[in-house]
């Protein structure tokens, strides 16, 4: 494996007080050989505990990974790896498969004989670097001391098929980078083509083994022994729903913490704020050296509400004391969106539905071949607004809505729903409570998302995957199969369970909670490889929706409500200064 034929220009330089060993070759079981960086703090004596950040990335870069210049001057290592057959590693890249898991262990296991380290081995990171412990933990090795992690377990769910509905752009520009990521630098002895991704993700619409062995770590999450620091900041469009989902199947110690909404989609302010990297410091500190940092004296949850701006404690999640909450959909007397509401009463009998347009081609599909189509004049979705909330109200925990829907459409391989929800300001942009700045939408929005709403759940669902397992479902997570699709006879009406985006935040008196429907969206295809149209960008087909919210089809939100009770013990600093706009690293 050539080590020195390329000249590679690392992202960042090496921080005072670090030494950095490029390209250090580990051998795997099977022969193959891996190409990892290791850091060193350049003072201290003896042995130090180990830290290893593997994704499916480029080695060299710091972005959802802890950096060296925190922890190498607080007396760890930290080895950063890529998968096989990727960058200057030997053997053909497989995306977070089998093998990939195979080689965690064997990392691990390679780091901790090395003369440097004293035997005991962290994982650390989020977002890839966090599906790849999933992945690797299940296995035990020996030498695994602790997870610290933020990341998907399930990839047909989480990161390519939410609600069995392609997220198209993203799984473009996710498989684009990692088939390039594993060509770079160039050839090397012992490299080979990797895996067509694409290819495989596209001809694998239903959950199934192909998924469950490629991130599909919620079938092997209760083998993990290493004890486990979950975080996971929310709104997260790619790994909340499946992280937390699969928080309760651990068996080993753990922990978790529900981190601040920042304004970011992804992680970093989790490696790069000193406060939350101090937290994170005693649970490493705990169980890699021995020290009693009193962090497992600590209640087990500690939850940042994004509504008040303050950290909070509790003993389980979900919270044992949640009170369910129905808010049903209604159309009040009138016409229009104006009309529409949504409340704690149930409907009436003779409510009549709403209806909505729905274009079976969405703007994700003409974006795609470079179609600029027109503003729309008539929204197509249907929105619904709560009267002014009487009292605070807390949120905490899963959220999931129940539709009953009915279409025109003759054909309905492809018809998905959307569920968007928020809560809406009397005037001008929501602020964050911390830094008082308007706060910037976690997911994508459109002309019929009021500025004044900020959204802070949403999910989705294909129509034909609306078969669910009862013996996996649990209050706000329904569990669907996303398998033996069914699709949906025109004018007959069905129900539909859609898992939405877990909240964590305060929703203020005086204020509302916004909903809507559509049957389409920015970041989604509703079509894929398996659906009976033809792709065109062009297509006139059209159909309607109706959403029925009357007394036999009651169509209505699931809030997670946690009344107030006196607080165990307060979060004391570092963990409570973890807030938006907190200060941070400069350098890796």
């Amino acid at each position: 494996m050539s080590k020195t034929d390329y000249d590679i220009v690392y992202p960042d330089p090496t921080p005072a007080g670090v030494t950095l060993t490029r390209n250090a070759c580990a051998a795997m079981r099977d022969g193959i050989n891996m190409a990892v960086d290791i850091y060193r703090p350049e003072q201290g004596e003896g042995p130090c505990p180990a830290i290893l950040a593997y994704s499916p990335f480029q080695k060299e870069r710091f972005f959802e990974s802890p950096k060296p210049a925190f922890y190498c001057a607080h007396g760890y290592i930290l080895v950063q790896a890529a998968e096989r057959g990727s960058g200057f590693n030997q053997g053909r890249f497989s995306f977070h498969g089998s093998v990939a898991a195979q080689d965690g262990y064997d990392l691990i296991e390679w780091i901790a004989a090395q003369p440097w380290c004293n035997g005991n081995v962290a994982m650390m990171g989020a977002s890839g670097y966090g599906v790849m412990q999933w992945l690797t933990a299940p296995l035990n090795p020996p030498h695994l001391k602790t997870l610290v992690v933020l990341g998907t377990t399930d990839n047909y769910r989480g990161l390519c098929y939410p609600g069995g509905v392609l997220r198209k752009g993203f799984v473009l520009n996710l498989v684009s980078g990692l088939t390039q990521a594993a060509i770079w630098p160039g050839p090397i002895p012992g490299k080979e083509l990797p895996m067509n991704v694409l290819a495989e993700i596209l001809s694998h619409t239903e959950d199934g083994p192909f998924w469950w062995e490629h991130g599909g770590a919620w079938t092997r999450i209760d083998h993990i022994e290493a004890p486990v620091l979950n975080i996971m900041n929310t709104p997260n469009r790619l790994h909340t729903i499946s992280h937390l989902r699969s928080y309760a199947d651990i068996k080993s110690p753990k922990k978790l913490i529900i981190t601040p909404w920042t304004n970011e989609n992804y992680q970093p302010w989790i490696f790069e704020t000193t406060a939350f990297n101090e937290h994170i410091l005693r649970w490493l500190d705990h169980w890699l050296k021995g020290i009693d940092t009193g962090i497992m004296e600590e209640p087990e949850v500690a939850i940042y509400d994004n509504g008040t701006g303050k950290w909070r404690y509790e003993n389980e999640y979900p919270l044992k004391r949640t009170q369910w909450k129905k808010y049903y959909l209604h159309s009040g007397t009138g016409d229009g969106d104006a009309c529409r509401f949504i409340s704690p009463t149930p409907p009436a009998p003779d409510e009549r539905p709403d209806t909505y347009d729905n274009v079976s081609l969405n703007m994700a599909l003409m974006a795609s071949y470079g179609i600029a189509s027109a503003a729309p004049t008539q929204p197509h979705c249907a929105t619904y607004l709560s009267p002014p909330l009487d009292e605070d109200i807390r949120v905490w925990g899963p959220v999931s809505f129940t539709l009953y829907a009915s279409t025109t459409e003759e054909v309905t391989s492809d018809l998905s729903f959307f569920v968007k929800m928020g809560e809406m300001v009397p005037d001008g942009v929501p602020l964050n409570p911390i830094t008082g700045k308007s706060e910037i939408k976690p997911e994508a929005s459109d002309p019929w998302t009021p500025q004044e709403v900020q959204l802070w759940s949403w999910g989705s669902l294909k129509a034909k995957f609306r078969e669910l397992d009862e013996s996996k479902s649990r209050p706000g997570m329904p569990w669907h199969t996303f398998q033996n699709p069914r699709e949906l006879k025109p004018g007959t009406i069905y129900e539909l369970q859609i898992e939405l985006q877990p909240v964590f935040k305060t929703f203020k008196k005086g204020r509302r909670i916004w909903l809507k429907i559509a049957s389409d969206d920015a970041l989604y295809s509703t079509q894929d490889s398996s659906s009976r149209y033809v792709e065109t960008p062009l297509s006139p087909e059209n159909s309607k929706v109706s959403i029925y919210h009357d007394a036999r089809n009651p169509s209505h939100l699931f809030l997670p409500i946690i009344l107030d009770t006196p607080e165990t013990r307060p979060v004391k600093p570092p963990l409570c200064d973890a807030v938006p706009d907190a200060p941070r690293f400069t350098t890796r």
